[in-house]
């Protein structure tokens, strides 16, 4: 399989890789039934165009607000979620609920987008 460059590939389709790695991330489609964590997937889609939009295209927390319809706070919130402990979150290791939700799907998109980059630079 070619790697297209990510400067030569939509957003839309940048951030379609971004969410399928973070899926893949965690087990795939079947572990996140059995982690009952679905509902986190519109979540996770709009950290994956944050990712995608501030990595790539240099846009500013405003602009992806804009651009998801989101508040710059939520926005905020998804580009700085630490991705350490995402596993163990997943896991039931470390607390959380819906309302980290964006935390979760940001540090997630950003494992996902981080595991992209890395695998391009070895297929290059």
């Amino acid at each position: 399989m070619v790697e297209v460059p990510p400067q030569a590939v939509s957003v839309d389709e940048r951030a379609w890789r971004v969410f399928q790695k973070a899926i893949e991330l965690v087990g795939g489609p079947r572990r996140l039934i059995e982690y009952k964590r679905l509902t986190w997937l519109p979540s996770l889609m709009e950290a994956a165009y944050a990712v995608v939009l501030k990595e790539e295209h240099h846009k500013t927390v405003d602009e992806i607000a804009q651009f998801l319809g989101l508040s710059t706070h939520a926005t905020r919130l998804i580009l700085n979620a630490p991705t350490e402990g995402v596993q163990r979150r997943l896991e039931g290791e470390a607390p959380g609920d819906d309302a980290h939700r964006a935390h979760v799907a940001g540090g997630l998109a950003k494992l996902a987008y981080q595991a992209l980059k890395r695998q391009e630079s070895t297929a290059a």
